[in-house]
């Protein structure tokens, strides 16, 4: 149980202040009553991880390459029927899509980066996959090492 300042257990009693408690409370309320009413508002900062992140749902088509940006399709906000595009850069893996696949982009806060940053991809919609057969997943030599699927045949072995 919490402690009152002459070291008395705090029960539903009215807070109690010492007479130099009081005064220094005092004081700080009459500086800041005759400070700057313009001034900024006092600012804290978050507990528990910081200023946060913004993180969207986006889709793209076409080649992105590990290291690059490249312009995605932002989702539209609920309630709207409008959507936006922006650059994303991705340090994840080079992709190819010939069909909008979607993805997820995180962009850090506060940040004096423009751009968002490719954090993951649905692979299950890049060119390629099936659901109802057994696949590998792998890249290409043809196309610059780009990621895609890979149908296998399953084989078993009988005793003769």
């Amino acid at each position: 149980m919490a402690r009152r300042p002459d070291g008395k257990a705090a029960r539903t009693e009215r807070v109690t202040f010492t007479r130099p408690a009081a005064d220094r409370i005092a004081k700080v309320v009459r500086t800041v009553e005759q400070g700057d009413r313009g001034a900024e508002p006092l600012r804290f900062e978050r507990l528990g991880g910081g200023a946060g992140a913004t993180i969207r749902v986006a889709t793209f088509t076409g080649v992105w390459a590990t290291g690059t940006t490249h312009v995605v399709n932002l989702g539209a906000p609920s309630g709207t029927s409008t959507s936006s595009t922006a650059a994303a850069y991705n340090a994840f893996l080079p992709l190819y899509a010939e069909s909008p696949v979607q993805c997820l982009l995180g962009k850090p806060r506060p940040t004096s980066e423009a751009a968002w940053h490719l954090l993951n991809v649905n692979l299950a919609t890049l060119g390629g996959f099936q659901a109802g057969e057994i696949q590998l997943f792998g890249h290409t030599t043809s196309t610059g090492g780009y990621v895609q699927w890979y149908s296998i045949t399953t084989c078993s072995t009988a005793a003769a």
